[in-house]
């Protein structure tokens, strides 16, 4: 039997109290956009009913059911969804329908977990379970399970109509994307920041990207790979923008004027200055990096300290708490492992003395900026920027 339907559940949602209609409409919106963009013409509605969503296909989206159901696994603010069969409160069609969609699966025992939710059938869910399962257990052979069975088919009754569904697929959780605000997310050609890109769209914000690159002393490698991510991180929200700064002649100052052991410092404040910019202008509320705490030099507690003085937006870091080897096994998971080890040239890299500074002060940082004009190199690069977008 095709699924006519697809049950949609939150589960963080639901603890919203007073705002969660906002947060409900947000997944909702989604979901459109999600399978508008996915599986054109695939869906005939999308309801809220009794804390859920539920999707009503066409004819079309149920023959394109696998490309649905791999779409909605990136939708955040999903905890789980079914594909379902539709039909009337009635018992005799509800078994009817169970033994149907039962007989399509391979399996020697099983249950029937009937749930009534503000329903007006007149049986009850104890009675469903034991008309239908004796229903299979005639029909079909089969033995039931209560514990450990083999098939499970789901029975929801839910005011005047009820749905039956033999799979429950875990969905990313989360919040959905844009009920957070958005952010700034400063994104490398590495492993880390991709990762830290995922977590705050899980959290319900929406990311703008930002790339800094050293053209022309490196080969545009790095900014191919980033637009590689930054396709892989689309599906999570469907319509991006990457921001491409050119970085080299901030560095090229910084060569000829200040102290090599403080390069990769002042690096990261000159990128921050920018990032705070461009967050201004495109109304961000934060800025997002991949740094985890201790990992290179420049990610030591005084280091990260003295980088975030030269802004008062929140620097959020996802990663701070997780080690390489959590990173990486998340990044094969959201698919920018393998764009990120592609070999490219990293502008932080570039120039990096033998020995950079891993306890840096801020007066002695400060000191090495004295010789930088300081705003006239943020504005030349904001100036310069290259804006591309994603998604449709």
């Amino acid at each position: 039997m095709k699924p006519s339907h697809i049950l949609c559940h939150y589960a963080e949602i639901g603890l919203k109290g007073q705002n969660r209609i906002f947060f409900e409409n947000k997944l909702k919106s989604n979901l459109k956009t999600c399978l508008k963009n996915n599986c054109p013409e695939s869906i005939d509605s999308i309801k809220h009913l009794r804390g859920r969503l539920i999707i009503s296909l066409t004819e079309k989206g149920r023959d394109s059911l696998s490309t649905i159901i791999e779409s909605l696994k990136n939708v955040f603010g999903l905890a789980y969804f079914a594909p379902a069969v539709k039909s009337d409160p009635d018992l005799d069609i509800l078994t009817k329908k169970a033994v149907a969609l039962l007989s399509e699966l391979d399996f020697e025992t099983f249950r029937i977990t009937t749930r009534k939710t503000y329903s007006n059938a007149e049986f009850s869910s104890q009675k469903a379970n034991e008309v239908i399962g004796a229903a299979v257990v005639e029909q079909l052979n089969k033995r039931v399970n209560l514990n450990y069975p083999e098939a499970n088919c789901h029975v929801d009754l839910i005011q005047s109509r009820a749905f039956l569904y033999t799979q429950k697929i875990p969905g990313p959780g989360g919040l959905p994307v844009s009920s957070s605000g958005k952010v700034v997310v400063m994104l490398s050609g590495g492993i880390d920041s991709p990762v830290a890109a995922y977590y705050i769209m899980k959290r319900g914000a929406r990311c703008v990207f930002v790339h800094f690159h050293a053209l022309p002393h490196v080969s545009p490698a790095s900014i191919e790979k980033v637009r590689s991510m930054v396709t892989a991180l689309n599906k999570y929200q469907f319509r991006s923008k990457l921001i491409l700064v050119p970085f080299a002649p901030i560095q090229n100052e910084i060569l000829v004027q200040a102290d090599p052991r403080y390069r990769v410092v002042l690096y990261r404040r000159f990128m921050l200055r920018i990032s705070a910019e461009i967050a201004q202008r495109e109304g961000a509320k934060a800025i997002i990096t991949g740094e985890s705490l201790g990992q290179v030099a420049s990610q030591t507690l005084e280091n990260i300290g003295v980088v975030g003085r030269v802004t008062t937006l929140p620097i959020l870091r996802p990663l701070i708490g997780s080690d390489k080897q959590e990173i990486i096994a998340r990044a094969r998971e959201i698919g920018t492992y393998d764009i990120s080890i592609l070999p490219h040239q990293d502008c932080c890299t570039l120039y990096v003395p033998r020995h950079p500074i891993t306890k840096a002060r801020l007066q002695d940082v400060e000191f090495c900026e004295e010789n930088l004009a300081i705003p006239d190199l943020v504005e030349q690069a904001v100036n310069n920027i290259e804006v591309e977008f994603f998604g449709p």
